[in-house]
């Protein structure tokens, strides 16, 4: 369920965060399954056997494709400006489906496939190489921007739900049987691929690398594992999350967003220190999400009954405050830091540990607070920054 990889820098000494998410009209009553945008007005979603394109932003949608040679669309994603690759299962039932548009979305034809497995999920590296993964453990490549698939791995053992790529030589592809994961590991673009040892494996329904190194997969009951080292070792992290985690997207190492949930339980959590804490973000929407993307710093994610959700993130250092018209001084701190706010009012400031536990609370009504914070150890901490209209995070350093 991931998409071409994507990264902002969101750095470490003043990270500024605002998202709050919003439910959109919904275009039908049938699952969407999967969310990608070219830019923050230009997207496609899949579901059933449909394919919706919107140009402004997700206020309006037309459907492109409605398939009678499609049971289900898993996936759908961009591959540049005009092309753009959907994967699923055909309307007999007995072979994967592989749609490509060259227009931007707006028409879409079959690409000749004769393999016998429900495709669900496809990444692309650049404009030409790409994969795609499904039941069976099969691994197909492109390497004309999904005019042609190859087949690259095989072995019936499981089937895989997820694949993400670190770059053109170097990916993971994610899935299991019943309850017990699997995670296949390629260093030679596909080449070969071998399996990763995991720690209590679980049924994975996602992954997500942000470098060579750091990584993540999630999936069956809320279940979360971390690699800080390629793959060699993991460490378990806690969601608070009892339902399926469906998808992942990072911004780097530190900034990131699930979703998931039942059929009536939404889950959208964010993470600000690299998945040691998660707080819920989710939307009153009443239902689980499949997908989430981000295009820039537009967000969007959708789920059952055509739930469509939207954010807009703002991420930056220190010295685009103005952005979100938040000041917090000085940093790194001593025993008071400052909080302005301009023009609004500040609601309340909650202060965080690096481990994600609240240690502070404090209501406010005014534009301007000061915080003591003579008690606190030296080290990073997080300040949840309350305003009217919607939530700023910041991070600072005592010392």
């Amino acid at each position: 369920m991931l998409k071409i990889y994507f990264a902002i820098t969101c750095f470490l000494f003043a990270t500024t965060l605002h998202a709050q998410w919003i439910e959109l009209p919904n275009i039908t009553t049938d699952p969407l399954t999967s969310v990608d945008f070219r830019n923050e007005n230009t997207g496609l979603v899949c579901g059933a056997n449909k394919i919706w394109r919107t140009t402004n932003g997700g206020d309006n949608w037309a459907v492109v494709y409605t398939g009678n040679n499609a049971i289900s669309l898993e996936e759908v994603r961009w591959v540049s400006d005009q092309v753009a690759v959907a994967v699923g299962l055909g309307q007999d039932g007995s072979k994967g489906l592989i749609l490509r548009s060259t227009d931007g979305g707006q028409l879409w034809s079959a690409v000749n496939n004769t393999i016998a497995s429900i495709f669900t999920d496809v990444f692309f590296v650049n404009e030409n190489v790409g994969y795609l993964c499904g039941g069976n453990t099969r691994i197909l490549k492109t390497t004309d921007g999904g005019a042609s698939w190859a087949s690259q791995f095989n072995d019936n053992n499981s089937d895989l739900f997820s694949i993400h790529f670190i770059n053109e030589n170097e990916g993971y592809a994610a899935g299991g049987i019943g309850g017990t994961g699997r995670l296949l590991r390629t260093t030679n673009g596909g080449g070969t691929w071998s399996d990763v040892s995991l720690p209590a494996p679980f049924l994975i329904q996602a992954v997500f690398f942000t470098s060579q190194n750091t990584g993540y997969v999630a999936g069956v009951g809320g279940k979360m594992r971390k690699t800080e080292n390629g793959g060699t070792g993991w460490t378990e992290l806690s969601t608070a999350n009892t339902s399926n985690i469906l998808d992942l997207y990072f911004f780097d190492n530190n900034l990131g967003f699930l979703v998931g949930g039942t059929l009536t339980v939404t889950s959208l959590q964010q993470t600000l220190n690299g998945g040691g804490f998660w707080s819920n973000e989710a939307p009153n929407a009443g239902a689980g999400l499949f997908s989430i993307d981000f295009a820039g710093t537009t967000g969007y994610a959708v789920g059952v009954n055509g739930t469509i959700v939207k954010t807009v993130v703002t991420v930056g250092t220190e010295e685009e405050e103005n952005a979100v018209a938040v000041r917090v001084f000085p940093n790194p701190v001593g025993d008071v830091v400052q909080v302005e706010a301009e023009g609004q009012p500040i609601l309340f400031i909650e202060i965080f540990g690096a481990n994600g536990q609240l240690l502070q609370r404090k209501l406010a009504g005014n534009t301007a607070m000061e915080l003591d914070v003579s008690a606190l150890v030296e080290g990073a901490y997080f300040l949840k920054i309350a305003l009217e209209n919607g939530v700023v995070m910041r991070k600072i350093v005592k010392g």
